[in-house]
Protein backbone atom coordinates (compact mmCIF):
# COMPACT_ATOMS: atom_id res chain seq x y z
CA UNK A 1 0.00 0.00 0.00
CA UNK A 2 1.35 3.41 -1.00
CA UNK A 3 1.33 5.98 1.81
CA UNK A 4 0.14 9.42 0.81
CA UNK A 5 1.00 12.71 2.43
CA UNK A 6 1.73 16.32 1.62
CA UNK A 7 4.88 17.02 -0.30
CA UNK A 8 5.58 19.97 1.95
CA UNK A 9 5.31 17.76 5.04
CA UNK A 10 8.81 16.97 6.33
CA UNK A 11 7.82 14.95 9.37
CA UNK A 12 9.65 11.64 9.89
CA UNK A 13 6.39 9.85 10.59
CA UNK A 14 2.90 10.34 9.19
CA UNK A 15 0.34 11.95 11.46
CA UNK A 16 -3.20 10.74 11.92
CA UNK A 17 -4.73 13.42 9.73
CA UNK A 18 -2.53 12.46 6.76
CA UNK A 19 -3.66 8.81 6.72
CA UNK A 20 -7.04 9.67 5.23
CA UNK A 21 -8.10 8.76 1.71
CA UNK A 22 -7.37 10.87 -1.36
CA UNK A 23 -11.05 11.76 -1.70
CA UNK A 24 -10.85 13.77 1.51
CA UNK A 25 -7.68 15.67 0.49
CA UNK A 26 -7.63 15.70 -3.32
CA UNK A 27 -5.06 18.50 -3.50
CA UNK A 28 -2.27 16.25 -2.23
CA UNK A 29 0.17 14.37 -4.43
CA UNK A 30 1.72 10.95 -4.00
CA UNK A 31 5.13 10.80 -2.39
CA UNK A 32 6.87 7.50 -3.04
CA UNK A 33 10.35 8.25 -1.67
CA UNK A 34 10.28 9.34 1.94
CA UNK A 35 12.71 11.98 3.17
CA UNK A 36 15.26 10.29 5.40
CA UNK A 37 15.23 11.13 9.08
CA UNK A 38 18.83 12.39 9.22
CA UNK A 39 18.59 14.70 6.23
CA UNK A 40 21.50 17.04 5.69
CA UNK A 41 19.26 20.09 5.49
CA UNK A 42 18.15 19.61 9.11
CA UNK A 43 20.13 19.74 12.27
CA UNK A 44 20.00 16.72 14.51
CA UNK A 45 18.59 18.53 17.51
CA UNK A 46 15.74 20.13 15.51
CA UNK A 47 14.80 16.78 13.94
CA UNK A 48 14.83 15.13 17.35
CA UNK A 49 12.60 17.87 18.78
CA UNK A 50 10.18 17.48 15.86
CA UNK A 51 10.02 13.75 16.46
CA UNK A 52 9.21 14.34 20.14
CA UNK A 53 6.55 16.86 19.18
CA UNK A 54 4.84 14.45 16.78
CA UNK A 55 4.93 11.67 19.35
CA UNK A 56 3.28 13.90 21.91
CA UNK A 57 0.71 14.89 19.29
CA UNK A 58 -0.13 11.24 18.62
CA UNK A 59 -0.56 10.52 22.31
CA UNK A 60 -2.85 13.46 22.97
CA UNK A 61 -4.90 13.17 19.77
CA UNK A 62 -8.04 10.99 19.56
CA UNK A 63 -7.52 8.47 16.78
CA UNK A 64 -11.02 8.31 15.35
CA UNK A 65 -11.73 8.47 11.63
CA UNK A 66 -15.16 9.95 12.16
CA UNK A 67 -13.82 12.72 14.37
CA UNK A 68 -11.14 13.49 11.81
CA UNK A 69 -13.73 13.75 9.05
CA UNK A 70 -15.86 16.08 11.16
CA UNK A 71 -12.81 18.19 11.95
CA UNK A 72 -12.18 18.96 8.29
CA UNK A 73 -13.64 22.36 7.21
CA UNK A 74 -16.54 22.33 4.76
CA UNK A 75 -15.18 25.26 2.77
CA UNK A 76 -11.38 25.03 2.88
CA UNK A 77 -10.83 28.47 1.45
CA UNK A 78 -9.77 30.11 4.62
CA UNK A 79 -6.80 32.32 5.08
CA UNK A 80 -4.76 29.91 7.12
CA UNK A 81 -5.56 26.59 5.37
CA UNK A 82 -2.28 25.07 4.04
CA UNK A 83 -2.10 24.22 0.38
CA UNK A 84 -0.07 21.60 -1.38
CA UNK A 85 3.13 22.74 -3.06
CA UNK A 86 2.45 20.82 -6.29
CA UNK A 87 0.75 23.68 -8.24
CA UNK A 88 3.67 26.02 -7.56
CA UNK A 89 6.31 26.27 -10.27
CA UNK A 90 9.20 27.11 -7.95
CA UNK A 91 10.70 24.56 -5.64
CA UNK A 92 10.23 24.79 -1.90
CA UNK A 93 13.04 26.70 -0.19
CA UNK A 94 14.06 25.10 3.07
CA UNK A 95 14.99 27.78 5.63
CA UNK A 96 17.27 26.64 8.45
CA UNK A 97 15.95 26.89 11.98
CA UNK A 98 18.90 28.99 13.18
CA UNK A 99 18.25 31.78 10.74
CA UNK A 100 20.23 34.86 11.83
CA UNK A 101 18.09 37.80 12.91
CA UNK A 102 19.82 40.94 11.78
CA UNK A 103 17.08 43.50 11.52
CA UNK A 104 16.20 45.80 14.39
CA UNK A 105 12.53 44.76 14.40
CA UNK A 106 13.33 41.05 14.71
CA UNK A 107 15.80 41.61 17.51
CA UNK A 108 13.41 43.88 19.40
CA UNK A 109 10.67 41.23 19.03
CA UNK A 110 12.73 38.62 20.85
CA UNK A 111 11.50 37.83 24.38
CA UNK A 112 13.57 39.13 27.26
CA UNK A 113 16.04 36.84 28.96
CA UNK A 114 14.30 37.23 32.32
CA UNK A 115 10.95 35.98 30.99
CA UNK A 116 12.55 33.09 29.12
CA UNK A 117 14.43 32.00 32.22
CA UNK A 118 11.23 32.12 34.26
CA UNK A 119 9.32 30.02 31.70
CA UNK A 120 12.18 27.54 31.36
CA UNK A 121 12.20 27.10 35.12
CA UNK A 122 8.48 26.29 34.99
CA UNK A 123 9.01 23.85 32.09
CA UNK A 124 11.77 22.08 34.01
CA UNK A 125 9.52 21.86 37.08
CA UNK A 126 6.69 20.14 35.18
CA UNK A 127 9.09 17.93 33.19
CA UNK A 128 8.38 19.39 29.72
CA UNK A 129 11.50 18.42 27.76
CA UNK A 130 10.31 19.79 24.41
CA UNK A 131 9.33 23.13 25.89
CA UNK A 132 12.68 23.29 27.66
CA UNK A 133 14.60 22.71 24.41
CA UNK A 134 12.54 25.36 22.59
CA UNK A 135 13.13 27.85 25.37
CA UNK A 136 16.85 27.05 25.30
CA UNK A 137 16.94 27.93 21.61
CA UNK A 138 15.10 31.21 22.25
CA UNK A 139 17.49 31.96 25.09
CA UNK A 140 20.41 31.51 22.73
CA UNK A 141 18.83 33.95 20.27
CA UNK A 142 18.07 36.49 22.99
CA UNK A 143 21.56 36.26 24.49
CA UNK A 144 23.23 36.79 21.11
CA UNK A 145 21.04 39.73 20.05
CA UNK A 146 22.50 43.19 19.68
CA UNK A 147 20.51 44.68 22.56
CA UNK A 148 21.52 41.91 24.96
CA UNK A 149 25.14 42.56 24.04
CA UNK A 150 24.69 46.27 24.68
CA UNK A 151 23.11 45.50 28.06
CA UNK A 152 25.96 43.04 28.79
CA UNK A 153 23.60 40.18 29.57
CA UNK A 154 25.57 37.23 30.90
CA UNK A 155 24.42 33.59 30.86
CA UNK A 156 23.64 31.96 34.14
CA UNK A 157 26.42 30.16 35.94
CA UNK A 158 26.03 27.00 37.87
CA UNK A 159 26.07 27.85 41.57
CA UNK A 160 29.00 26.48 43.47
CA UNK A 161 28.22 23.98 46.15
CA UNK A 162 29.16 25.05 49.63
CA UNK A 163 31.71 22.92 51.33
CA UNK A 164 30.58 21.13 54.43
CA UNK A 165 32.20 22.63 57.51
CA UNK A 166 34.71 20.41 59.24
CA UNK A 167 34.73 19.64 62.96
CA UNK A 168 37.41 22.28 63.50
CA UNK A 169 35.34 24.95 61.70
CA UNK A 170 32.24 24.02 63.70
CA UNK A 171 34.18 24.31 66.95
CA UNK A 172 35.59 27.72 65.98
CA UNK A 173 32.13 28.95 64.95
CA UNK A 174 30.60 27.75 68.24
CA UNK A 175 33.29 29.62 70.20
CA UNK A 176 32.59 32.77 68.15
CA UNK A 177 28.83 32.51 68.80
CA UNK A 178 29.46 32.00 72.51
CA UNK A 179 31.67 35.08 72.57
CA UNK A 180 28.98 37.17 70.88
CA UNK A 181 26.29 35.93 73.26
CA UNK A 182 28.06 37.32 76.33
CA UNK A 183 26.86 40.67 77.66
CA UNK A 184 29.15 43.64 77.26
CA UNK A 185 30.84 44.91 80.42
CA UNK A 186 30.88 48.67 80.89
CA UNK A 187 34.41 50.03 81.02
CA UNK A 188 35.46 51.93 84.13
CA UNK A 189 36.76 55.46 83.66
CA UNK A 190 40.56 55.71 83.79
CA UNK A 191 42.12 56.89 87.05
CA UNK A 192 43.33 60.52 87.03
CA UNK A 193 47.06 61.05 86.73
CA UNK A 194 47.21 63.38 89.78
CA UNK A 195 45.04 64.08 92.76
CA UNK A 196 43.02 67.21 93.43
CA UNK A 197 45.27 70.11 94.44
CA UNK A 198 48.44 68.63 92.93
CA UNK A 199 50.19 70.23 90.00
CA UNK A 200 52.59 69.07 87.39
CA UNK A 201 56.11 70.33 87.98
CA UNK A 202 57.01 70.03 84.33
CA UNK A 203 53.92 72.03 83.35
CA UNK A 204 54.75 74.81 85.82
CA UNK A 205 58.34 75.06 84.53
CA UNK A 206 57.04 75.34 80.99
CA UNK A 207 54.64 78.14 81.97
CA UNK A 208 57.39 79.97 83.92
CA UNK A 209 59.57 80.42 80.87
CA UNK A 210 59.49 83.95 79.42
CA UNK A 211 57.70 84.42 76.18
CA UNK A 212 60.04 84.72 73.24
CA UNK A 213 59.03 87.48 70.86
CA UNK A 214 60.64 87.32 67.48
CA UNK A 215 61.24 90.74 66.04
CA UNK A 216 61.22 90.74 62.27
CA UNK A 217 63.59 93.44 61.13
CA UNK A 218 63.25 94.77 57.64
CA UNK A 219 66.51 94.94 55.71
CA UNK A 220 67.88 98.37 54.93
CA UNK A 221 67.08 99.67 51.51
CA UNK A 222 70.02 99.82 49.17
CA UNK A 223 70.49 100.63 45.53
CA UNK A 224 71.31 97.42 43.72
CA UNK A 225 73.20 97.22 40.40
CA UNK A 226 70.03 95.92 38.74
CA UNK A 227 68.20 99.11 39.72
CA UNK A 228 70.97 101.24 38.25
CA UNK A 229 70.82 99.55 34.86
CA UNK A 230 67.01 99.17 34.74
CA UNK A 231 65.30 100.55 31.65
CA UNK A 232 61.53 101.01 31.78
CA UNK A 233 59.52 99.42 28.97
CA UNK A 234 57.02 101.27 26.79
CA UNK A 235 54.13 99.68 28.69
CA UNK A 236 55.48 100.91 32.05
CA UNK A 237 55.93 104.41 30.64
CA UNK A 238 52.37 104.41 29.29
CA UNK A 239 50.95 103.32 32.65
CA UNK A 240 53.05 105.92 34.50
CA UNK A 241 51.52 108.83 32.61
CA UNK A 242 48.63 110.60 34.41
CA UNK A 243 45.13 110.19 33.05
CA UNK A 244 43.76 113.34 31.44
CA UNK A 245 39.99 113.49 31.64
CA UNK A 246 38.28 116.36 29.83
CA UNK A 247 35.96 118.46 32.01
CA UNK A 248 32.74 118.44 30.03
CA UNK A 249 30.89 120.51 32.65
CA UNK A 250 33.12 123.58 32.27
CA UNK A 251 31.51 126.31 30.20
CA UNK A 252 34.02 128.34 28.25
CA UNK A 253 31.72 131.40 28.03
CA UNK A 254 29.58 131.44 31.20
CA UNK A 255 27.97 134.83 30.39
CA UNK A 256 26.78 133.80 26.95
CA UNK A 257 23.09 132.90 26.65
CA UNK A 258 22.24 129.99 24.42
CA UNK A 259 20.13 130.67 21.29
CA UNK A 260 17.49 128.21 22.50
CA UNK A 261 16.96 130.21 25.71
CA UNK A 262 16.59 133.42 23.70
CA UNK A 263 13.85 131.91 21.54
CA UNK A 264 11.98 130.36 24.49
CA UNK A 265 8.37 131.44 25.03
CA UNK A 266 6.92 130.70 28.50
CA UNK A 267 3.56 129.02 28.76
CA UNK A 268 0.54 130.38 30.61
CA UNK A 269 1.24 128.07 33.56
CA UNK A 270 4.83 129.30 33.87
CA UNK A 271 3.64 132.91 33.81
CA UNK A 272 1.06 132.15 36.50
CA UNK A 273 3.64 130.51 38.76
CA UNK A 274 6.13 133.36 38.28
CA UNK A 275 3.72 135.93 39.78
CA UNK A 276 4.45 136.89 43.46
CA UNK A 277 2.02 135.83 46.18
CA UNK A 278 -0.77 138.36 46.72
CA UNK A 279 -1.31 139.50 50.34
CA UNK A 280 -4.63 140.95 51.44
CA UNK A 281 -5.24 143.53 54.20
CA UNK A 282 -6.09 140.94 56.86
CA UNK A 283 -2.81 139.12 56.34
CA UNK A 284 -0.81 142.33 56.40
CA UNK A 285 -2.53 143.47 59.63
CA UNK A 286 -1.60 140.24 61.41
CA UNK A 287 2.04 140.35 60.31
CA UNK A 288 2.73 143.99 61.18
CA UNK A 289 2.31 145.27 64.77
CA UNK A 290 2.37 148.86 65.97
CA UNK A 291 4.58 148.07 69.00
CA UNK A 292 6.47 144.80 68.50
CA UNK A 293 7.88 144.95 72.11
CA UNK A 294 4.52 145.25 73.85
CA UNK A 295 3.22 142.37 76.03
CA UNK A 296 -0.20 140.97 75.38
CA UNK A 297 -2.86 141.33 78.15
CA UNK A 298 -3.28 137.56 78.39
CA UNK A 299 0.42 137.11 79.16
CA UNK A 300 0.16 139.68 81.99
CA UNK A 301 -2.75 137.80 83.58
CA UNK A 302 -0.99 134.38 83.42
CA UNK A 303 -0.19 132.66 86.75
CA UNK A 304 2.58 130.02 86.57
CA UNK A 305 2.06 126.65 88.27
CA UNK A 306 4.37 125.10 90.85
CA UNK A 307 5.83 122.78 88.20
CA UNK A 308 6.67 125.72 85.95
CA UNK A 309 8.34 127.51 88.87
CA UNK A 310 10.33 124.37 89.71
CA UNK A 311 11.53 124.04 86.13
CA UNK A 312 12.37 127.75 85.95
CA UNK A 313 14.83 127.59 88.85
CA UNK A 314 18.49 127.11 87.80
CA UNK A 315 19.96 123.66 88.46
CA UNK A 316 23.02 123.45 90.71
CA UNK A 317 25.76 121.06 89.64
CA UNK A 318 28.30 119.80 92.19
CA UNK A 319 31.85 119.85 90.88
CA UNK A 320 33.49 116.74 92.34
CA UNK A 321 36.82 117.37 90.63
CA UNK A 322 37.71 120.42 92.72
CA UNK A 323 39.27 119.51 96.08
CA UNK A 324 39.31 121.74 99.14
CA UNK A 325 43.11 121.60 99.37
CA UNK A 326 44.46 120.79 95.93
CA UNK A 327 48.07 120.63 97.23
CA UNK A 328 47.38 118.05 99.97
CA UNK A 329 48.87 114.54 99.52
CA UNK A 330 46.70 111.54 100.32
CA UNK A 331 47.84 109.07 103.05
CA UNK A 332 47.81 106.20 100.52
CA UNK A 333 50.28 108.09 98.33
CA UNK A 334 52.60 108.63 101.32
CA UNK A 335 52.62 104.91 102.14
CA UNK A 336 53.09 103.75 98.53
CA UNK A 337 56.37 102.16 97.44
CA UNK A 338 57.59 102.70 93.92
CA UNK A 339 58.13 99.58 91.81
CA UNK A 340 61.27 99.12 89.69
CA UNK A 341 59.18 99.79 86.62
CA UNK A 342 57.96 103.15 88.02
CA UNK A 343 61.51 104.11 88.99
CA UNK A 344 62.62 103.27 85.47
CA UNK A 345 59.83 105.36 83.96
CA UNK A 346 60.56 108.27 86.36
CA UNK A 347 64.08 108.69 85.04
CA UNK A 348 64.55 111.46 82.50
CA UNK A 349 64.58 110.39 78.90
CA UNK A 350 68.04 109.72 77.51
CA UNK A 351 69.72 109.12 80.89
Amino acid sequence: KIMKRLKCDLSPELTTCLKLADSIRPDCCVVRDRIPYDAQCFMRDISRDLNKLYKRHEKTFVKSKRLMELAMPLHPKGRFVPKCACPFKKTIEIIPADYPSNTRTEQLALPTVRRLLHRRKHAMAIGDKIGESILNRWLRYSYMSLYSRLANMQPLKKPQKKKKPSAKDKKRHAAYIEKLSKAKVAQEPPAPERKAGDFSERRMKKLARPKVIEVVEKPDWELTPGMKSYVASDRIKTMAEPVHRPDVHTNEEPEKVSPTALKYKPSARIKEMSQPLAKNDATLAGDLKEDPFSISPNALKYKPSSRIKELAEPKEFENTHIRENPFAISPAALKAKASPRLIELAKPKGS
